[in-house]
């Protein structure tokens, strides 16, 4: 992606809902080069596809997009 000539650098996301929220409205992990954040909803404004990572030795399925992240008040918006 392009910007007034420059190239942006794009994250890449995988989202999963988080199945051990208890009482938290963090329903949702979004994992951020490999950073986790929790957050309550999402708004993802590109392309998504599903993917599979394997976490020890597990697998897991997610909902994977590249873009940038901003989380306002537990939104993750993803553009």
């Amino acid at each position: 992606m392009q910007e007034n000539g420059q190239k942006l650098y794009m994250n890449k996301y995988y989202i999963r809902y988080n199945t051990r929220h208890g009482d938290s409205e963090a329903v949702w992990r979004v994992f951020e080069n490999g950073h986790e954040h929790l957050v309550s909803q999402l708004n993802i404004q590109v392309p998504v596809s599903g993917a599979k990572t394997v976490e020890n030795g597990v697998d897991k399925w997610n909902i994977y997009c590249e873009g940038n992240m901003k989380i306002i008040n537990g939104v993750a918006v993803i553009k």
